[in-house]
């Protein structure tokens, strides 16, 4: 509750600034929204919540150009688990590069979901600055005072894909809308304990590479 509150505090300063959109008061998660039970000191919240900002990239397709020297395109296919794969990329120029970055910038620490097809729920945290533009298949979460691998780290979860899963629209291409995005429930621990959890996994998966190796 009190990180909550900071998290509140913060959310209202950046908005005050204008670096944080004004979002709407959410709903808070219901029982029948929490797949279990969480310990004493957690809150179940929605994403939006905890997040200072929640979009996606360019809905209307962006002229691409030849030169391999410009703003690379990021869609679905450049989101690997835990990385970005620029192998098979499009490129834009800088000016139409600057437009789309009135919507969204990806910066350091924020984290990309791919929203639309089959590897949908997909995600990789952003280690560091590069000029980048998005298309809608990639949805964009900046953690606001919650560790961002604690935050990706509970995303990958298989309960948390499932019920990524559960909101996606049925289609003949899986799509998660930006209002499902937002609204999707996360168990949120304090601070110092989202801090343990992640140097648990951390120390779990370098047991299994050992194992594998």
């Amino acid at each position: 509750s009190e990180l909550l509150k900071r998290i509140a505090r913060e959310r209202a300063r950046l908005e005050a600034e204008g670096a944080c959109k004004k979002s709407k008061a959410m709903s808070l998660v219901g029982e029948d929204e929490q797949p279990f039970s969480i310990p004493h000191g957690w809150r179940w919240v929605r994403i939006e919540d905890i997040s200072q900002l929640v979009t996606d990239g360019e809905h209307a397709t962006p002229a691409r150009t030849s030169d391999r020297t410009a703003i690379p395109l990021v869609t679905a296919k450049n989101v690997r688990d835990g990385y970005l794969d620029y192998t098979q990329t499009d490129f834009v120029s800088k000016e139409v590069a600057e437009k789309c970055w009135k919507r969204c910038k990806p910066t350091e620490g924020d984290i990309l979901l791919v929203s639309v097809g089959a590897t949908l729920g997909r995600l990789s945290v952003l280690e560091q600055d590069r000029d980048m533009v998005l298309v809608r298949s990639v949805t964009v979460i900046r953690p606001c005072l919650v560790d961002r691998d604690y935050f990706a780290t509970a995303l990958r979860s298989p309960i948390l894909q499932d019920t990524i899963w559960g909101s996606v629209k049925q289609s003949a291409q899986p799509c998660l809308y930006l209002a499902q995005s937002s609204s999707l429930p996360i168990p949120l621990p304090p601070l110092p304990e989202q801090h343990r959890i992640v140097a648990k996994v951390d120390d779990l998966l370098a047991l299994v590479d050992r194992l594998k190796a």
